[in-house]
């Protein structure tokens, strides 16, 4: 009886070091499938399948009505200008968000198309902290996608920036960040700060990022920094003379005459920066 109670004790030593032993296994692989960079933090803005989470904006009709097709979901990607080249010139709008986002890091792909509206540039934009009405275009920021000028910095309706200029003559951005240049656009009108490289592919897919980050934002072209800003400001709603923070606001995809393609549009939420 002893040698059999003995032989069971030896047993279920042996089961409970199996059975532990696949636990563990089935928990390093959680570790290792949780720590893929899809699940890191990351939300998706656009499902795929339709522009739930987004509404369009076209500067002849309006909210939420496009009657020429120029936005459209295709083979789980955005696909802008999907309209003849004969129909004319094209309307300008935009695909908004309908949320506000702040502190976040995003992220969005694009590819240019064949169509456009007019000779020239293949022009677009990525629009970020966009507040007020809509219109052609709201106060925010925009990181400028047009080929050749991809990351350049858009001050729009108002608003203002700290940015950092190679010379107070030439508005390109400087990366070493030594001295600041208030940089307003006037209300219905923009200005521009270049960007410090040219980084695109005008053949394929490009990345665009843009850190917010409190009153700062940065944008990376296809991994390399191009363009930054600090003390972005807009107009007060209550007293338009006087500039307050802007923190928050729309994330907006211009139409502008030019075919092109979004795909694997996210953000990531950061943490509010600390108070200086």
């Amino acid at each position: 009886m002893k040698s059999a109670i003995f032989k069971w004790a030896i047993l279920r030593s042996s089961l409970c070091l199996i059975l532990t032993a696949c636990v563990l296994n089935s928990v390093s692989a959680s570790a290792v499938s949780a720590a893929k960079p899809e699940d890191d933090g990351w939300v998706p803005l656009f499902n795929g399948k339709d522009f739930s989470g987004w509404y369009t904006y076209l500067d002849s009709s309006g909210k939420n009505k496009d009657p020429k097709g120029v936005f459209k979901v295709e083979n789980g990607m955005i696909h802008i200008l999907d309209v003849p080249m004969s129909s004319g010139k094209s309307d300008n709008g935009y695909l908004s968000t309908t949320r506000d986002f702040s502190n976040v890091r995003i992220h969005a792909e694009y590819k240019w198309g064949v169509k456009r509206a007019s000779e020239g540039k293949r022009n677009s934009g990525l629009l970020y902290l966009a507040v007020g009405p809509d219109a052609i275009y709201p106060t925010s920021l925009e990181c400028q996608i047009e080929e050749t000028d991809v990351g350049d910095l858009w001050i729009v309706n108002g608003a203002s920036v700290t940015a950092f200029f190679i010379a107070p003559s030439m508005p390109m951005f400087d990366d070493d960040m030594q001295a600041g240049t208030r940089v307003r656009s006037a209300p219905g009108d923009s200005s521009r700060v270049l960007k410090s490289g040219d980084f695109e592919n005008r053949d394929g897919w490009n990345t665009v990022e843009i850190i917010i980050q409190g009153d700062r934002s940065t944008h990376l072209i296809n991994g390399r920094i191009v363009n930054r800003a600090r003390d972005i400001q807009q107009p007060d709603p209550k007293n338009p003379s006087h500039m307050i923070p802007l923190t928050s606001g729309r994330i907006l995809l211009e139409a502008e005459g030019s075919e092109i393609w979004f795909r694997d549009i996210r953000i990531k939420p950061l943490a509010t920066p600390e108070k200086p």
